[in-house]
Formats: C-alpha cells, structure tokens, sequence
C-alpha cells in the first residue's frame, strides 16, 4: 500500500481500489496515518530498546519484574515449562545488541536473570526498539478510520497494546453498524480518543521511573516505591483494565 485518501480510495502497487470505509490498522509507522494525517507529529522513540526471548525449560516461581539502572527484566512462566522473558534497556534507537552481549550485560544481576539468559535460545530472541504515537487531534477523516498503534502506539509497560486495539475494533464495528458511517466514525473517535491517549500517558509514567540511570534518582526510587500502599499502586492502574463498550 503506498497511499490512502479521506474518500476511501487506496492506491497500491497493484493499482487502485475504493471502498466506502477503509480501516488503518497497520502499525506504528502507518501509510494510513501518514496519507490522512502528513502533518502530525510521527512515532517517538522512548530512549529504551526491548528485547523478548523464550527459554528452554527452567522452573521460577511466578512472574516477575526487576527494576536496575536504566534496565529492567521480566519474566513469566509458560505452560510448557519455557520461561517468556522480557528486557529493556536505554540505548540510543537503532543499537542491536546479540543474546551473548545481553548476557554479559546481565551477568551481574541476581537470580534467575543469569540463568534464563543462558538458557535462552539465540533464535528466540526478538529485538524491537520503543516508540509511542504524540495524540492525534481524531481517529477518522472522511471514510477513513485508523486503530489499534496506527492510532495510539504506546509503550508497553501496561501490557495494553493490544488490547486497545480490541476495544477499537469492537468500537468500530458497533459505531458504524448501528450509526452508518458518518456518525459511526464520529462516535468512535469520541468514544475511543480519550481513553486511549489516557492509557497511553498513564503506561509512559509507570514505566519511565524504570529506566531512571540517576544513582540520587535510583536511590530514591528504590526507597519510595516499596512505602506505598499496594491500594494505591492498584487504583492508579485500574482505569487501564475496566472498560465497557
């Protein structure tokens, strides 16, 4: 696809095609969005690299995140005994770093972390670069809509990219099938906006204490975080896990 127009035209290598809608859920750097939106502001990337991996199998009990400087990792147990791990870390965007650096890097750390490396297998390892969508002014422009991290790419410390692109979709789908497409859009924008730029905001603050590389600022990280009551860690990130259509 190389451009999208507001009347729903999509012209491609192939050539061109019309639809009476046409929905952009085609990632972070989306041709929709650019097509529709050239004047706003493009993905921007958070100073941290992510890397996920699956181990072979290894037992843990329970998941869990750990927090360093400028560097967390998480893991969680899988079905079959594998660990899934997750590790981010600061870096400026386009640093590539292989599964033996990673080791090296985390030597240091305190267990399991060495030992889920090392049981890491190198062609199970995937590297992404973090970035997270400025707000957009509206989520639909004449017969177009975009979802999902077309529309509201954030960092993944919430665990809710995905599932925001879910609620857009079931959004979209009862907008438009009760209101037609005029209204629908217009009520899915409305309804779908604010919520997810929230979201998005509230993901951004929960995970950028992590990557603090201050010793003053670690310090006082390490010594807060643990004196907050664990009702109020919960209702800051309630708003992100209730949701009704």
């Amino acid at each position: 696809m190389r451009e999208v127009l507001p009347d729903g035209t999509v012209r491609y290598d192939g050539g061109t095609a019309t639809a009476d809608l046409v929905i952009g859920a085609d990632g972070v750097h989306s041709v929709t969005r650019r097509s529709i939106w050239p004047d706003a502001a493009g993905p921007r990337y958070l100073g941290y690299t992510t890397w996920r991996l699956l181990t072979a199998p290894y037992e843990v009990a329970g998941s869990i995140e750990i927090w360093g400087k400028g560097a967390r990792f998480g893991y969680i147990p899988m079905p079959d005994g594998r660990v899934y791990c997750y590790l981010m870390a600061n870096a400026p965007a386009g640093t590539r770093t292989g599964l033996e650096q990673l080791r090296d890097r985390f030597a240091s750390w305190h267990d399991p972390v060495p030992a889920l490396l090392a049981a890491a297998c190198l062609d199970e390892v995937l590297q992404h670069d973090t970035y997270e969508l400025p707000n957009l002014r509206t989520y639909a422009r004449g017969n177009v809509a975009i979802l999902g991290d077309a529309a509201h790419a954030m960092a993944p410390n919430l665990g809710q990219g995905a599932c925001q692109a879910l609620e857009d979709a079931v959004t979209l789908a009862a907008t438009v099938g009760t209101r037609g497409i005029d209204a629908g859009l217009a009520e899915y924008d409305r309804l779908r906006r604010p919520r997810t730029q929230m979201i998005a905001q509230l993901s951004r603050r929960v995970g950028t204490p992590a990557h603090w590389d201050s010793t003053l600022a670690i310090g006082l990280r390490n010594t807060t975080l643990p004196l907050l009551p664990s009702a109020f860690l919960g209702r800051s990130i309630t708003p992100a896990y209730s949701w009704t259509l």
